[in-house]
């Protein structure tokens, strides 16, 4: 006749320490659940059912033992079970000294003021094994007959079972008639370890069960001392083989095709200032680069330098450079801009480009914004988040609208390498601000403006941190000058409305540069 007890564990997790084991240093612990702890519990369980229901048939509980010490079970245990992360708390240890002192005014030393006891606390690791909880382990007996009052007193101990090991290990258990539909047993004991088996300490089988040393305290003359209790012996289970775990079906997002300008909201306790929008957007197209390139080589450490043609021209687009490493002409590449709100504050980042961006584009675009961006360096505090808006947000004011009269909203940096002044200090022809900006204007494809103002009061030029290349970084490292210029606040005005984006000068494609519309 059959014998199967369920036990199901809450929780999901089984704490047990082997026999002879500091509870806090067994990092393996005990799987599967041991026999003779099982025995041990039960004992324990009648001592309460005896001073519950007067029930003092001692025989009947010793003869319900023995038999389930004849013969060992076989588990049916939960196939997906590993070893959980230590769970790491203090515990109290025995009371200590401690002395409070005071500085003595005359002596101006320390001298003991009071003493008092205070509980020490050590900090330990508990260990224990995961399983699903909504699954349970089977114990199972094959050939073992209880008669009807041993079965009867073992449905009452089982109920009183609320925890099996450690006390953290919530525990319920009952007896079944048969085993469930599909379950079978796939761990069992045997005497000799063939490797990689789990011991686990259970009653000789066979044999008379020592209820001396069963029913024995762990720290009785009986036990103490002994590696293990008299009567049991070290056997070793195979635990079963874990499911090939398979890989389920990728869901690839679809995104529109002709999605050209993708929005984030920019949140933080702390904002940059004006002079540092640079570094957040430097920073993030960097992100942007790098979550690319992973999805592109699939290796999570690649460099630019190190990708081949093909790879760096899927990147081109984002990078601002061609296979060759050359830039690219005509500003095709993506803008990166940090878009002021009405009170200056730096509250969305757009990144716009001319043609639309491509599914892998994106992905790396919402990929990057998933971890903030310090934008101070040493100040990992000061930084922001990202937050992408949905796709249908409107677009900003200015980005593509049409406007005659457009005006600075952060500072113009003209294009680097251009001196205004000579070396003795007499202002160069062509140099100034409003020309350089009708240059870039015409380069860009769009008309003359037919008047530039220049506000040159003093809250019109800001010194503004600008783009760094790989080489730029090393030189301002070794020569410890940071790379800033002076920019612009310039007003411009058109003979007939143009349209947006207009963003110029040095660096425009980190945010630099950018004009808003002030008449449509």
């Amino acid at each position: 006749m059959e014998l199967v007890i369920e036990q199901r564990l809450p929780l999901g997790r089984f704490h047990a320490t082997r026999w002879n084991q500091n509870p806090f240093e067994d990092s393996y612990g005990e799987w599967p659940p041991s026999p003779w702890r099982l025995l041990r519990a039960l004992a324990a369980r009648w001592f309460q059912y005896n001073r519950e229901t007067g029930d003092r048939e001692e025989q009947l509980r010793d003869t319900l033992l023995q038999a389930l010490a004849h013969s060992l079970p076989a588990f049916c245990l939960p196939e997906l079970s590993w070893r959980g992360l230590a769970l790491r708390q203090y515990q109290p240890t025995a009371l200590e000294d401690q002395h409070q002192y005071k500085k003595d005014p005359k002596t101006k030393k320390q001298v003991l003021d009071y003493k008092y006891k205070e509980v020490g606390r050590t900090l330990v690791a508990d260990h224990y094994r995961v399983l699903p909880s909504e699954e349970s382990i089977y114990w199972y007996w094959q050939d073992l007959s209880l008669s009807n009052p041993q079965t009867e007193l073992l449905d009452r101990l089982l109920d009183r079972i609320l925890y099996f090991g450690r006390a953290e290990t919530f525990c319920h258990m009952r007896r079944l008639d048969v085993l469930p539909d599909g379950i079978q047993p796939n761990t069992t004991f045997k005497e000799k370890d063939a490797g990689g088996m789990m011991p686990v300490l259970v009653p000789l089988p066979r044999q008379e069960l020592n209820l001396k040393s069963l029913l024995a305290a762990t720290d009785s003359d009986t036990l103490k001392g002994r590696p293990i209790p008299p009567g049991t012996a070290w056997y070793y289970a195979a635990l079963p083989q874990r499911p090939a775990v398979t890989r389920g079906i990728q869901y690839t997002p679809r995104f529109p095709d002709d999605l050209n300008c993708i929005q984030f909201a920019v949140g933080g306790r702390v904002y940059p200032p004006l002079a540092r929008w640079v570094k957040v957007t430097e920073r993030f197209r960097g992100r942007v680069l790098k979550q690319l390139s992973v999805q592109i080589t699939g290796h999570h450490r690649t460099h630019y330098n190190v990708l081949t043609s093909e790879q760096k021209e899927e990147l081109a687009l984002l990078a601002g450079k061609d296979a060759q490493g050359h830039p690219i002409q005509g500003h095709q590449h993506a803008f990166f801009a940090l878009w002021p709100s009405d009170t200056g504050i730096p509250d969305r980042l757009v990144v716009w480009r001319r043609q639309p961006f491509t599914s892998q584009e994106i992905q790396a675009l919402l990929a990057a914004s998933e971890h903030p961006i310090s934008w101070a360096n040493g100040a990992p505090d000061w930084s922001v988040r990202l937050v992408p808006l949905p796709f249908e947000t409107s677009l900003p004011r200015g980005l593509t609208s049409e406007a005659r009269i457009w005006q600075s909203a952060v500072p113009f940096v003209p294009p680097s390498g251009r001196h205004r002044f000579r070396k003795n200090g007499r202002p160069r022809p062509g140099e100034t601000p409003a020309q350089l900006l009708g240059r870039l204007l015409q380069a860009d494809g769009k008309p003359l403006p037919s008047k530039v103002m220049v506000f040159d009061n003093q809250e019109g030029v800001a010194w503004v941190s600008l783009h760094e290349t790989r080489e730029q970084r090393r030189q301002r490292a070794e020569l410890r000058t940071p790379r800033v210029r002076p920019g612009y606040w310039l007003q411009i005005e058109f003979k007939e409305p143009i349209s947006g984006p207009l963003i110029l000068g040095d660096s425009c494609h980190f945010g630099l540069g950018l004009f808003v519309p002030v008449q449509a």
